[in-house]
């Protein structure tokens, strides 16, 4: 079969893995919102314990039935059973989890609070309209990665369901598929009863560290095969360069990598860079073991050129219009969301040391990583130790990694790189993988040392955003880890006994799975509690927009309010966006906020309504303050504190009723504790 086949049938396998998941994810969504849980009660989690539970074990004896089916074949067997539980299991997972959690609201984690009422607005802008804009301004180019948000907004619209009513079951689906489209991928690089530990690892890893943000997650998930294929990508191209090798061409590789990159740009540019760090990283330390061979050095190297340029010309689908923007001499501020140091982010992740199944798993990954890959030349008995105990969990220690088959180009078939009594990989693929894992647990961890220096600036690097990558990399090493300590456990055992160690491995095993799958992290219980408190939509105020702008669309308005959820609610444009960390640059929202005060000053509503219309920004249509009793009519704004803890004061803008007394110029209405303006 052709490369071409070959990359097209994995593109089909993906994208038939996702359709998979999606379904999979909705009927359970479905059957949780028919439930009548009430609420607040521990009826959700303790019915969540349950079904994860079953799930374990479900997944349990499906595994170890295709391991009875490879032993008696000769080979690892993945079957239909093994791909199904692959792509449904990780999906009902993550969906019943989520689902349980916040049973009885509309909204997804922490509601309309912090974050996420900046990334509810996006995805009803686009619900409105396919066309790229700011989540907030209509006249600043826009910063903000909008990739996750347009798909959702483009769903939204073609299901009929008001963007922020579906931002919830979109992000929770969103978290499903990241698990079955990792196992897909997985498949194609390890035996697929690992792929299927991976997928199902990689669905809980992500609910407990990363549900928060479901659209970088579907990125992270693919992080460690990205780091895997950006290795053997490198190997082939050093074989074909040396003419050891040329029945296999690398562009497969180099497109999909490539894209890959791009489209973590489009979604999440901190993930798209450290995915751009790593894929450099193998190329640059593949080279400089191929330092001799120029030919060699220079092959590497324009396979690097081309994934960059590849992922440039994706990314430039967004991107273009900031740079334009800048190019075209567009005022800009700086950047304030990398000032964002909240206390998870002033401590390394070690994860391996909590005092949990989820900690031991990653205490066993650091160990195989280690084991795999430590170098030689570390002192005579260290190597003498390392290969002993390699000897024993089937590792390749103490050996030189030069010294190892560095190029794998074996066929990428199970039976290339799978054994059939254990999902385990080959020696050589396995020591692939630790390397791959490996440098992305060094990356994350050096991440964060470049960000505590870059403290002393008065910024970050925002590594707690990386938690989530390297407690993963850990917990896939960790399952590889707990296999070859199993099978090492099984086969040193006496004959008589075997049958017992592997049943306790299974029953130890088991409890341990089901242990991590029913965790709710404390984060996640008081997000889904905010949630549940989210207040009500303002209708009355949107009701009031709607009569005072008769034949006008929300999209067509800029709206300054004191009500700042309304910008979920309706694709309403603002003169100022709620926090300066969720404006892009090209806003300028210093600059708005002294505008904002400048008005506050006005003598006259003639005076106010000329600043409105004179000055460097598009002036509001409408305005919704908070009364403050008869004289006063107020307007909180955000100022920026970071890296403050507190992030954000509020700053009270007060506008005078004589102000708005001409109604010429002004509509004014009495909205309940609001006052609802609307320019002439």
């Amino acid at each position: 079969m052709s490369e071409a086949r070959v990359l097209a049938r994995r593109a089909g396998e993906l994208l038939a893995g996702l359709v998979v998941a999606a379904l999979v994810a909705t009927l359970t969504l479905t059957a949780v919102d028919a439930l009548s849980l009430p609420e607040p009660s521990w009826l959700p989690e303790a019915l969540g314990a349950t079904v994860a539970a079953g799930l374990v074990v479900l997944a349990g004896w499906l595994l170890l039935r295709g391991a009875r089916r490879g032993r008696d074949s000769g080979r690892d067997t993945g079957g239909r059973g093994l791909w199904l539980l692959g792509t449904a299991g990780p999906a009902f997972l993550a969906s019943s989890h989520l689902g349980l959690l916040l049973a009885g609201t509309p909204h997804y984690l922490y509601g309309l609070g912090g974050d996420q009422l900046n990334r509810v607005a996006y995805l009803t802008r686009f619900a409105d309209s396919p066309a790229l804009a700011d989540p907030f301004y209509a006249d600043a180019a826009p910063f903000y990665p909008p990739q996750w948000f347009w798909v959702g907004g483009r769903l939204a619209a073609l299901t009929g369901i008001e963007g922020w009513e579906f931002y919830k079951p979109y992000a929770i689906v969103t978290m499903a598929i990241a698990g079955a489209i990792a196992f897909v991928a997985w498949r194609w690089l390890v035996p697929t009863r690992l792929a299927v530990l991976f997928g199902l690892v990689t669905a809980v890893v992500g609910g407990h560290t990363n549900a928060y943000e479901p659209y970088s997650w579907i990125l992270i998930c693919l992080l460690p095969q990205v780091v895997v294929a950006t290795f053997l990508l490198c190997a082939r191209a050093a074989a074909r360069s040396r003419g050891t090798d040329g029945r296999r061409p690398t562009w497969p590789l180099v497109v999909t990598i490539g894209v890959y990159l791009g489209w973590a740009a489009l979604d999440y540019t901190l993930i798209a860079g450290v995915a751009a760090l790593l894929v450099a990283l193998v190329v640059v330390i593949t080279t400089w073991r191929h330092r001799a061979d120029r030919h060699v050095v220079v092959t590497l190297l324009a396979r690097l050129a081309a994934m960059a340029g590849i992922s440039a010309l994706v990314a430039l689908l967004f991107w273009h219009r900031f740079l334009l923007a800048v190019l075209g001499g567009a005022e800009t501020e700086p950047s304030v969301a990398n000032d964002f140091a909240p206390e998870i982010g002033s401590r390394w992740p070690l994860p391996m040391f909590e005092v949990s199944a989820a900690g031991l798993l990653c205490l066993i990954g650091v160990v195989w990583v280690v084991a795999t890959v430590w170098p030689g030349g570390a002192g005579r008995l260290t190597d003498r130790g390392a290969a002993a105990l390699g000897s024993r969990i089937g590792a390749r220690i103490g050996a030189r990694p030069e010294d190892d088959d560095e190029d794998d180009d074996e066929a990428d078939d199970e039976a290339a790189f799978s054994r059939p009594d254990w999902p385990l990989p080959t020696p050589a693929r396995a020591l692939v993988l630790a390397r791959a894992l490996g440098l992305m647990i060094l990356t994350v961890f050096g991440w964060f040392a470049l960000s505590g220096l870059r403290a002393a600036t008065g910024s970050t690097l925002l590594p707690f955003r990386l938690i989530p990558a390297i407690t993963l990399a850990l917990a896939l090493a960790g399952v590889v880890g707990s296999l070859a300590l199993a099978r090492w456990a099984v086969s040193t055992s006496p004959p008589h006994s075997r049958g017992r160690v592997a049943a306790v491995a299974v029953v130890v095993a088991g409890l341990a799975a089901i242990q991590m799958v029913q965790h709710v992290s404390e984060e996640d219980s008081a997000f889904a509690a905010a949630a549940r408190d989210t207040v009500p939509a303002p209708s009355a105020v949107m009701e009031a927009i709607d009569e005072m702008t008769p034949g006008r669309e929300p999209s067509d308005l800029v709206v300054l309010t004191a009500v700042p959820t309304v910008y979920a609610y309706r694709p309403y444009f603002t003169f100022q966006a709620p926090a300066q960390a969720y404006a892009t640059p090209a806003g300028r929202y210093t600059e708005r906020t002294d505008e904002i005060r400048r008005w506050a000053t006005a003598t006259s509503p003639r005076e106010l309504a000329d600043a409105l219309e004179s000055g460097p920004f598009r002036g509001p249509d409408v305005m919704v303050l908070a009364r403050e009793g008869i004289r006063t009519w107020g307007l909180p704004v955000a100022i920026n504190e970071m890296p403050l803890a507190r992030n954000n004061s509020r700053e009270t803008i007060r506008f005078s009723p004589a102000q708005f007394a001409d109604p010429e110029l002004f509509d004014v209405r009495e909205v309940g504790s609001r006052v609802v303006i609307v320019r002439r």
